[in-house]
């Protein structure tokens, strides 16, 4: 029955089309994947260590009018409460981190190519213009955190937020 409701759906939509009528956007979805980091021997220094991460999959089929990723990050704290400021957590994404899935061979572009702090306010790392985007991609960012010398042992963890958006 729900099969048979999708192809009804869809041929409706294919009609629609076909008689001019203005099609309305899917609602956009962007899927994440963890952010890990290596374990870092304390040293006495400041240390840059490399973040890593799984494609993150954003889902803009059917949205014509523009759209974009954005990013924001807490502090890092561990279970005594000691922290590791939000801004020496760092981001980007490089346009060739971008992979086409399917859909609009004129995939959205990084809006951020070089490495930029993270904080509690929402960074574009990504952005389809209007007529452009539409469709499945696959966005992998690269990470860097900055471990400051006076850093406390334990594990630490930050909330990251990614968020996808109409307009780009």
């Amino acid at each position: 029955m729900k099969t048979s409701y999708c192809v009804w759906k869809a041929l409706l939509w294919a009609l629609l089309a076909a008689a001019g009528a203005t099609i309305p956007a899917r609602a956009l979805a962007i899927t994440t994947a963890p952010i890990s980091f290596p374990i870092v021997t304390l040293n006495g220094a400041n240390q840059l260590i490399n973040g890593s991460t799984s494609a993150w999959r954003a889902n803009a089929t059917g949205e014509t009018g523009g759209w974009n990723v954005t990013i924001t990050s807490a502090d890092f704290s561990n279970v005594a409460g000691k922290t590791i400021a939000v801004s020496n957590f760092e981001v980007r994404l490089l346009d060739g981190n971008i992979v086409t899935i399917s859909g609009d061979v004129n995939r959205p572009t990084s809006t951020q190519t070089t490495f930029a702090a993270l904080s509690g306010t929402a960074l574009k790392i990504a952005s389809a213009a209007a007529g452009q985007g539409n469709g499945v991609y696959d966005l992998t960012p690269d990470f860097r955190l900055t471990v400051p010398a006076e850093t406390y042992t334990g594990d630490y963890s930050a909330t990251v937020t990614v968020a996808i958006g109409i307009g780009p």
